[in-house]
């Protein structure tokens, strides 16, 4: 750990009997998410370095990322009793094709400390995050692979290539990314599914499984056509019995999305399984 809490082993001359906060002048590693103007809780990968070294009576802070680069914060100031850690430096990283140095600014719980880059994005934050990543940061990434659907217990399988996207929360919830795909010729006629993002899956342990019953919880909806013998179009909104899981495999991932929409009497069951494509 980066830090610390250490009972006194004797009285000392002002009888201060409060926990010491002590620093293990180690460098340690984490996860990082990343926000800006333009995204909100970005996974940016389990490589990142931060050490807070003891310096004559004060503290200095180490950071170093691959992609959002290094910086050394110098007179760090540490509040024990609360164990936050404030300070300033300058960080240098490669930003729109050319390596430049920006003001920085450290702060937050010692464990979980922050580096705020004001000009860097319209405002850029970077979260560090002390240990291993959780499960839903090692499934992140894009997935290739084949959805196959079943309409109700007698239409299907109906396949079809699709890429299916994963993004981690700092809360260890994940998101799940289901594109728009086409199922032609089932028995409804040509269908098209539209796009939708199932968010915050929490990871069921006793299952090994990330899960999510959403229906009209969340207030999604699908835009959903069909043209042929059932013709109809519009947005419409899932029903109360919609569920995703999503499960690790050897090479990717295996998603099972039960859901129902509008006035549908019979649901739809789409399982997909794909190998990573990007990300990690």
């Amino acid at each position: 750990m980066l830090v610390a809490l250490v009972g006194m082993t004797a009285c000392s001359d002002d009888d201060d009997n409060e926990p010491k906060l002590i620093i293990d002048p180690v460098e340690q590693t984490g996860y990082i998410f990343v926000s800006a103007a333009y995204f909100q809780d970005m996974y940016y990968g389990n490589n990142a370095r931060l050490g807070i070294y003891p310096n004559d009576g004060q503290y200095s802070v180490e950071f170093h990322d691959p992609q959002w680069g290094d910086v050394t914060f110098e007179n760090v100031t540490i509040d024990e009793a609360h164990h936050t850690v404030a300070g300033t430096g300058k960080l240098t990283m490669v930003y729109r094709g050319k390596e430049g140095t920006y003001d920085a600014t450290l702060s937050g719980d010692l464990t979980n400390p922050t580096i705020s880059l004001p000009d860097v994005m319209g405002g850029t934050t970077i979260s560090f995050y002390l240990g291993d990543a959780p499960l839903a940061c090692q499934l992140n990434g894009s997935y290739a692979g084949t959805t196959s659907v079943m309409v109700g217990d007698n239409f299907g399988p109906y396949t079809v290539s699709t890429t299916y996207k994963i993004t981690p929360n700092p809360d260890g919830t994940l998101n799940v990314e289901i594109p728009e795909h086409m199922l032609p010729e089932t028995a409804m006629g040509d269908l098209t599914l539209g796009k939708v993002t199932i968010k915050n899956l929490y990871y069921d342990s006793v299952n090994d499984r990330f899960y999510r019953e959403y229906g009209k919880l969340d207030e999604l909806s699908m835009h959903f056509k069909s043209e042929g013998t059932m013709a109809m179009e519009g947005d419409y909104n899932f029903g109360e019995a919609s569920e995703i899981e999503v499960k690790a495999t050897d090479n990717g991932i295996k998603v099972v999305n039960t859901y129902l929409i509008g006035n549908m009497p019979f649901p739809i069951v789409a399982t997909f399984e794909g190998a990573i494509a990007s990300g990690k």
